[in-house]
């Protein structure tokens, strides 16, 4: 939620009027939509985010699968070791750039579910 937050804050600053949001949890998605989380610290952060989407934009919240945006994977885990401080990136973290490599290439990983 810290992350869709902060994440959405900047796309406004930058003046975005269009942003697609992806998030990797159902939960998150479906608290974004609702307007509810489980917890009260959560109730607060998706109250905040609840009046940014309302804001005179368009913000559309989708769910990727982890695997499906593995930059965004790597980036996120190494936001979790960063306390709270925020990081802008003027060129790819070098350990990511082999995820960014297999993208631009296309190269997919298979997603086992089972049945």
């Amino acid at each position: 939620l810290w992350g869709v937050f902060e994440g959405l804050k900047y796309a406004r600053r930058l003046g975005y009027d269009v942003v697609e949001l992806n998030v990797d949890s159902m939960v998150v998605k479906q608290a974004l939509n609702s307007g509810l989380a489980g917890n009260l610290s959560g109730q607060a952060l998706v109250k905040n985010i609840r009046r940014l989407l309302d804001l005179t934009w368009e913000v559309t919240v989708k769910h990727s699968y982890r695997v499906a945006n593995a930059c965004a994977d790597a980036l996120a885990n190494i936001g979790c070791s960063l306390d709270y401080n925020t990081v802008f990136y003027d060129a790819p973290p070098i350990h990511i750039r082999h995820l960014l490599e297999a993208d631009a290439l296309g190269i997919t990983t298979p997603r086992l579910i089972p049945l």
